[in-house]
């Protein structure tokens, strides 16, 4: 005989049965969260709201806010919680390139501050570091993109667990391995490389970063004059046939020379194995391992041949280091493509257009940062050319920088390159009362002996010959940064182009510029609509020519009565009368 069940059980029973019906009848309703193929997802990472670094649960760092340092965490909910902290000159440096160190007062945790150009935890990363010497071993710059296109991975990418090269191997400050997803070359091939997704396989590829030139100016880089200090060539092995050690190897750290010095950019170390003489020795040389001993041993440089002094009777020409097979021309984007902006009037522009434009910046002391005051012309890869009274407040070289290949005058650009200026020369016989001579040679700074890397964005006005004469009513360009308006207070956020047309001399007269006197060295030019021409803060740029299928550099933005008056032409500094003078400066101190 069957038992009744109890009214317990029955309860029990009816619920199983209705919890089953329950589960049956969601089935089809259950949401399979997806993720879109080809999306990555920071779910397991904090991303750092200011740099876009990426930190994994747990994991704390420093980091800059205005003039404050604060200590910041990832917590479990993958989300920074940060605080302010006071900090301390660091006991031992940690920075390379200059950077200054500073220490969390309670914890090892350090920051730097990085000088102009350099970036990354230790200011590791050269953003002004555009191409690759030899095998690109030392490349620290900011190129993130593979050989086909493909954007590359984040070296501290969970992605490459498991991986030989990672940010988190032992080394990897030494390799140039860290938390960004820049080309590197850790493990001494033929070029820098990365990792990148091929659908939801990690692959690596070579980048496809361009190989600097080798220009006049490079002829200490694979051999040495006198005693090597200036050498910043590729060499890193000794006379003994010993591997050098990177100048950053932790076992250096306490050495007198190595790649955390303030002084590094000077001497040449930095994050790379290549001889250098820092100690002004007799020649080259470097740290290694002999047995387990560490030393140091001479490099073996072949010397740099001295060439010989050629005698000719020959006037002075223009300068030899200028590319004359590409000079003064330009890769354009169509112009149904390019916007329309103005210099006063204008055309469209675009950097491409007018790749020789410079922008020139002072750091001013009381505000602690750079600001634009004037406009240039690239003229070749060290050397650039601005109006003098753009100088007329006797700045110092240390305070100037030069950026080119930049469209918006204040936005960041991959396309940019940025210098210091080594030093410059203001025309001798420059009269501030008349602006006669009104010209100015700028020479970049640079380690490697060459400084702009020709590009579309980059690229050399043609120098003209001396005392070259253009036909009048010629149609030139002129560009720059400067106002729009004559009494407006803002310069213009992107560079413009205007089209003006050279005077007859017989016209550039007192008459035509409210009595203002002009002199042989001067050149008229303008747009007798009355809609183009140039205005403050565009001093110092050009005004170029066509000719020959070359854009020449005829003139230098100087002076004019208002902006885009009618009938009244704007005044430049007339180049072909100084290329003499340019010629003898570049070559007196091109060392």
């Amino acid at each position: 005989m069957v038992k009744p069940m109890n009214s317990t059980m029955a309860k029990e029973f009816c619920l199983l049965v209705l919890l089953t019906v329950l589960c049956v009848s969601l089935e089809d309703k259950v949401t399979v969260r997806r993720f879109r193929r080809g999306t990555r997802s920071f779910r397991n990472y904090c991303v750092d709201s200011q740099s876009a670094w990426v930190y994994n649960d747990g994991e704390s760092w420093l980091r800059w806010k205005g003039q404050r340092a604060e200590y910041c965490r990832c917590t479990a909910r993958r989300r920074e919680s940060c605080h302010s902290v006071p900090v301390t000159t660091c006991y031992t440096q940690q920075c390379y390139n200059g950077g200054r160190c500073k220490e969390a007062v309670y914890s090892s945790d350090f920051l730097c501050q990085c000088p102009e150009g350099f970036s990354g935890p230790r200011c590791e990363i050269n953003t002004m570091e555009k191409c690759i010497v030899g095998q690109g071993e030392s490349y620290r710059g900011t190129w993130s993109v593979s050989r086909t296109g493909m954007e590359c991975l984040n070296w501290n990418s969970t992605s490459l667990w498991g991986k030989k090269f990672t940010a988190r191997r032992p080394d990897a400050a030494t390799q140039g391995l860290g938390n960004h997803n820049y080309c590197r070359n850790p493990d001494g091939d033929a070029r820098p490389w990365c990792y990148f997704y091929r659908g939801i396989e990690v692959v690596w590829e070579y980048c496809n970063l361009p190989s600097c030139p080798r220009g006049m100016n490079q002829k200490n880089l694979e051999c040495v004059e006198g005693t090597g200090k200036n050498y910043r060539g590729t060499v890193g092995v000794t006379k003994g046939g010993t591997r050098c050690l990177p100048w950053d190897s932790p076992v250096l750290r306490n050495k007198a020379y190595n790649a955390w010095r303030l002084n590094t950019r000077e001497v040449g170390l930095g994050s790379h194995n290549y001889c250098r003489n820092p100690s002004d020795d007799s020649s080259p040389w470097c740290y290694i391992y002999k047995g387990s001993q560490l030393t140091w041993e001479k490099c073996e440089i072949a010397k740099c041949e001295k060439k010989p002094t050629i005698i000719t009777t020959l006037g002075p020409r223009a300068p030899s280091v200028i590319n004359k097979g590409t000079c003064g021309q330009r890769t354009e984007s169509s112009p149904s493509l390019v916007p329309q902006f103005r210099i006063f009037g204008g055309q469209q522009s675009d950097i491409t257009a007018q790749p020789w434009q410079a922008a020139l910046s002072v750091y001013r002391s009381r505000s602690k940062v750079y600001t634009f005051f004037c406009g240039g012309v690239l003229i070749d890869s060290c050397w650039v050319l601005s109006a003098a009274h753009c100088f007329n407040d006797g700045f110092h070289p240390k305070d100037l920088k030069v950026t080119l290949g930049r469209t918006y005058r204040l936005q960041n650009s991959s396309s940019e390159q940025i210098f210091e200026v080594e030093q410059y020369w203001v025309h001798e016989q420059y009269d501030n009362s008349t602006f006669d001579n009104d010209i100015v040679l700028l020479k970049l700074k640079s380690d490697i002996g060459m400084c702009a890397i020709y590009t579309p964005e980059v690229h050399p006005a043609c120098l003209p010959e001396q005392n070259l004469v253009l036909p009048d009513w010629t149609e030139c360009e002129i560009s720059g940064y400067g106002k729009e308006q004559e009494f407006s207070p803002f310069y213009s956020d992107r560079v413009k182009r205007g089209h003006v047309r050279l005077w007859p001399q017989s016209q550039c007269v007192p008459e035509r510029l409210s009595g203002h006197l002009t002199t042989p060295n001067m050149i008229c030019a303008g747009d007798t609509r009355g809609l183009d021409d140039a205005c403050k803060g565009d001093s110092g740029g050009p005004l170029v020519c066509p000719k020959e299928g070359r854009f020449t550099l005829i003139g230098l933005i100087s002076w004019g009565d208002g902006c885009g008056k009618k009938d009244t032409p704007g005044v430049y500094t007339r180049v072909p009368q100084y290329i003499n003078w340019i010629n003898r400066k570049m070559q007196d101190n091109n060392n």
